[in-house]
């Protein structure tokens, strides 16, 4: 009981800042993960691209209905939007073979069965998603000269799909490092020195 009383600290300290209580906390936890294994360097930097990228896709794909057919603006974000799912494909393979031969770092001690299960299973969702995802834009796109309307439909169904697991998959990261403070999302920042 004692020990769980001092791990419980408050949100914010009187008279202090959000910034420098955000700043003191990410140092109490690197100071109680400094330990911990972290993705190399590799992973990490395919992990934020891919990131990047993706969120090109939501701003590119759901922005140019917001432009008349035809027009400059709506040709350019669809043309943005193509090439940078070229890109994802390309980088999110080569993430896989990666991973294929540099496994994940093993997950903090105390996770528990269901949150283990739960954090593979979204993890290898998101790999196939965004894997299957610019593969059906490109059908849907060069469909032997003809648009196939079904795949253009379950394109923008699954980009759906898709936010929703990557916002749980943030909140999943923000809840370990703000609430169980077990250094989790220090896996995937850059090197601490």
């Amino acid at each position: 009981m004692q020990r769980a009383a001092a791990s419980i600290r408050p949100v914010a300290r009187p008279g202090k800042h959000l910034q420098e209580t955000l700043r003191e906390t990410v140092h109490e936890t690197l100071r109680e993960t400094s330990t911990m294994a972290t993705y190399d360097r590799t992973s990490r930097l395919l992990h934020w691209l891919v990131a990047a990228l993706v969120l090109v896709q939501f701003t590119t794909g759901w922005s140019w209905g917001y432009f008349e057919r035809g027009s400059g603006p709506r040709f350019y974000l669809f043309n943005v939007h193509i090439y940078a799912g070229y890109l994802i494909l390309a980088l999110a393979s080569a993430r896989i073979g990666w991973r294929l031969r540099h496994p994940a770092p093993p997950l903090p001690p105390g996770m528990g069965r269901p949150t283990e299960i739960a954090a593979r299973a979204t993890h290898g969702l998101l790999y196939v998603l965004i894997l299957v995802q610019p593969i059906l834009g490109a059908v849907t796109i060069t469909a032997f000269g003809k648009a196939l309307g079904w795949t253009g439909r379950v394109h923008v169904a699954l980009a759906y799909v898709i936010a929703a697991i990557v916002a749980l998959h943030v909140a999943a990261a923000l809840w370990h490092h703000f609430v169980r403070r077990d250094g989790l999302i220090l896996r995937m920042l850059p090197a601490r020195r």
